[in-house]
């Protein structure tokens, strides 16, 4: 049995789209109302005779579709995104719910782990104020640093209260370099003044994703620098606009993601939907404020257990409010 959930305005619509995709012999399992508010959700299957039963096939097919169903409504992802998910993952042979997740956001997402050392380019860490910039520069810079490779931390936020002296104190506690600029020609000559063994990383400007003049700065800031941009955003936010923010800094130049502050939330669908709607490449999860240890990297599995943690066996290796809540609780 193939299960597959319909949304749209009215049950008459919902009904032509499964007769559309599924046929007259579908079978209606479910009506309700979308508690997202987009109008009515059927969810209807199809018997067919398959060589390979999916992970929603079979006797508990229903269950591990509710189950999955019920975790991804919980962390608020949207309805789009957690439409392919159910999808992609009921169509994968057998396996554990956690497991079909797994392939279905390998599919959906893209992931990287945080550089152990130099990379071929810097990295700019952009975003908007307060998502834990400078931290985690710290934090990526200690990757390094740990490992016995050389770093330095160029800042564009001296003008923040206080800015200056906390980035000081990271780079003194690291042994790494600061540098410090002021905009994009001066961040250009600090970036070329680095030795070429050096992992270098900047600290941007936080920019509102509204403010035009801060957004095409932070363009100018990644176009003379050559650095790869890095949206550094904090987890937890409404889905929708985080996918916002993501979107306008991608505009902007951003080609990564980690999110941070994950030690204060317990819903990952802002996450989710930012790196889906952006096509950001996920390169690690803030899971404490630790700068030695509160940067983990993260890839389908391990993401795919701090939506489904309970499952037996399943030992969460990322702890955070969204991991020790559990979906539904």
């Amino acid at each position: 049995m193939r299960l597959k959930t319909f949304i749209a305005d009215s049950l008459p619509q919902a009904m032509e789209q499964v007769r559309e995709r599924l046929g007259d012999e579908a079978i209606i399992l479910s009506t309700e109302d979308d508690p997202e508010g987009n109008g009515v959700r059927i969810t209807a299957a199809l018997n067919e005779e398959l060589e390979e039963p999916g992970i929603f096939d079979g006797d508990d097919g229903l269950d591990a579709f509710n189950r999955l169903s019920e975790a991804l409504e919980y962390h608020r992802v949207p309805v789009g995104l957690s439409d392919r998910l159910m999808t992609a993952a009921g169509n994968m042979d057998g396996g554990t719910p956690t497991m079909a997740l797994a392939s279905a956001l390998d599919l959906e997402l893209r992931f990287m782990p945080p550089p152990q050392g130099p990379t071929e380019r810097p990295l700019l860490l952009l975003g908007p104020p307060g998502a834990g910039k400078t931290a985690t520069a710290a934090k990526l810079a200690a990757q390094v640093r740990v490992r016995g490779k050389k770093a330095t931390l160029i800042t564009l936020d001296t003008g923040k209260a206080g800015g200056l002296a906390q980035v000081t104190a990271f780079t003194e506690a690291l042994g790494a370099e600061l540098r410090e600029a002021r905009d994009a020609e001066s961040l250009k000559r600090a970036v070329s003044a680095c030795p070429d063994n050096h992992f270098v990383v900047i600290d941007a400007i936080g920019a509102s994703p509204f403010d035009g003049d801060a957004m095409r700065e932070t363009a100018d800031w990644l176009e003379l620098s050559g650095a790869e941009g890095v949206l550094v955003l904090q987890g937890g936010g409404d889905p929708l606009e985080s996918a916002e923010f993501a979107i306008a800094y991608a505009e902007a130049g951003a080609q990564r993601l980690i999110a941070t502050k994950l030690d204060a939330t317990r819903r990952l669908g802002g996450v989710l939907s930012a790196a889906h709607a952006a096509d950001l490449t996920l390169m690690g999860l803030g899971t404490a404020p630790t700068i030695g240890g509160g940067l983990r990297p993260v890839n389908p599995v391990q993401l795919s257990k701090l939506i489904l943690p309970e499952e037996a066996g399943d030992e969460p290796e990322l702890t955070s409010p969204a991991v020790a809540n559990g979906a539904g609780t």
